[in-house]
């Protein structure tokens, strides 16, 4: 009995000891399956997550819409140079080939404007700096190219004092050309604040024009000939008139047009950077309303944004500011003085809604050339070229009649330069421009994420 107990004892033993034996055996394969799992874990790192894209802009074209594309040239400063380039044989002035390369953005723009550094005085004995005195076929030459509207507040306004100023403006309503910032009576300067308000293909604009001065010439028996933001007309003390400006900016507010358009005669000559107070005044502008700043009298470009804003009303939008275009053309030969751009702003209006806003913004750059600078000699010396249009041009083995290697190199750094001190980021040129309304809805999803 105890033998076959002791079978039974022995065979439940092995049983048990072949049960804890699998059970073992298990456990050491799991184990040994998470040990290798997590070393080919290790040695194959995880793949990165693929980046969340960009959202498209949502924007829906209006299919009811009003579009206005404006071109601003910069200052032209009518030198004796410039003015005996345009002398004809028979005695008449033609500017018209001296603009040359500005010619296709200007004629394309529902509203050209540039802005005057010269005046048109009863006399024929023209002259150059330090007191401009253009002949009046120049305003015929500006209204042929495709210029709408002159600005005429500049530090030279005056130079053919107050029968000149008048005689200027009288010039240019006599070839259709519009003008603001300088005018011939308090009457004048009074009418919606010597504001110029154009209605352009259904789209409203106010159009104001400052200066900082009249270089010394005195004003003071009447102040309402020129837009002047300096307390001081003499330009000494850089006292700002503050309440000139805010009540200028708010007639402009106050006639409701859709947008606001203010030039500015500002800043320090030959300066590429804004000094403060230009800085200070485009803030406050934008602040009074101002949807774009186009500034000049520094002789050369200098930085140009987009800005959001929001005004003293509490709206937001979309504000363009360019300090300054620089000359347009001119006989100056410091440096940067031969460069400047044409500046094309498309403005678009929901007419369903409304609503108007800045739709696309670019720029030409232009060069102004001087055959005697690079001892080039023709029939001609003084020409605006369209810059990369002239590059290409000589790249691809057409040299103009006249581009030597010593011009050729000197356009190409001039391109870099403009586009180095506009400081954009975008690629503004030839019509290519930023989209604004991708520019704001990226700026929105931007601030959304921060």
């Amino acid at each position: 009995m105890k033998e076959i107990l002791k079978g039974i004892l022995s065979v439940i033993l092995v049983i048990l000891i072949g049960i804890l034996g699998v059970t073992i055996y298990k456990s050491y394969s799991a184990n040994a399956e998470q040990e290798r799992a997590l070393l080919e874990a290790q040695a194959s790192p995880s793949p990165t997550p693929s980046p969340t894209p960009t959202p498209e802009p949502t924007f829906i074209e209006p299919t009811n819409a009003a579009n206005v594309k404006l071109a601003f040239a910069g200052d032209l400063v009518a030198h004796t140079g410039i003015n005996d380039e345009a002398k004809k044989a028979d005695g008449s002035y033609n500017y018209v080939s001296v603009l040359g390369g500005a010619l296709d953005f200007v004629k394309n723009a529902d509203y050209a404007v540039c802005t005057m550094e010269t005046t048109f005085p009863d006399t024929t004995e023209y002259s150059g700096y330090p007191m401009f005195k253009s002949p009046a076929d120049l305003a015929k030459s500006l209204k042929g190219f495709g210029f709408d509207m002159i600005n005429t507040a500049s530090n030279h306004c005056m130079d053919s004092l107050l029968p000149g100023l008048v005689r200027t403006l009288d010039v240019l309503d006599n070839n259709g050309l519009d003008h603001v910032g300088t005018y011939r009576s308090q009457e004048e300067r009074d009418a919606n604040n010597g504001i110029l308000v154009k209605d352009i293909n259904g789209i409203s604009f106010a159009f104001l024009s400052f200066t900082y001065g009249t270089n010394a010439i005195p004003v003071t028996n009447y102040p309402y000939c020129a837009n002047i933001f300096f307390k001081d007309y003499v330009d000494t003390l850089k006292d700002i008139d503050y309440d000139r400006l805010k009540t200028d900016m708010a007639a402009a507010r106050a006639l409701k047009t859709d947008m606001i358009v203010v030039q500015m005669h500002w800043g320090n000559e030959y300066y590429t950077e804004p000094v403060d107070y230009q800085t200070e005044l485009a803030d406050l502008l934008f602040q009074q309303g101002a949807d774009i700043i186009v500034g000049g009298h520094t002789h050369v470009p200098e930085p140009m944004e987009l800005r959001r804003v929001t005004d003293d009303e509490g709206n937001e939008k979309t504000c363009f500011l360019v300090y300054s275009l620089g000359n347009f053309v001119s006989c100056q030969d410091d440096k940067y003085t031969d460069l400047t751009a044409v500046l094309n702003i498309n403005i678009q209006k929901n007419l369903d809604t409304g609503e108007t806003y800045l739709r696309n913004v670019s720029y030409a750059p232009m060069y102004m050339v001087d055959l005697n600078n690079v001892n080039i000699t023709s029939d001609w010396r003084y020409r605006l070229w369209n810059l990369q249009s002239a590059i290409a041009s000589y790249q691809s083995g057409n040299n103009l009649g006249v581009i030597n290697d010593t011009l050729y190199n000197s356009m190409c750094e001039g391109l870099e330069d403009i586009h180095r001190i506009f400081g954009v980021d975008f690629d503004y040129c030839n019509n290519g421009g930023v989209d604004v309304i991708k520019w704001n809805q990226n700026y929105e999803e931007t601030k959304r994420s921060e």
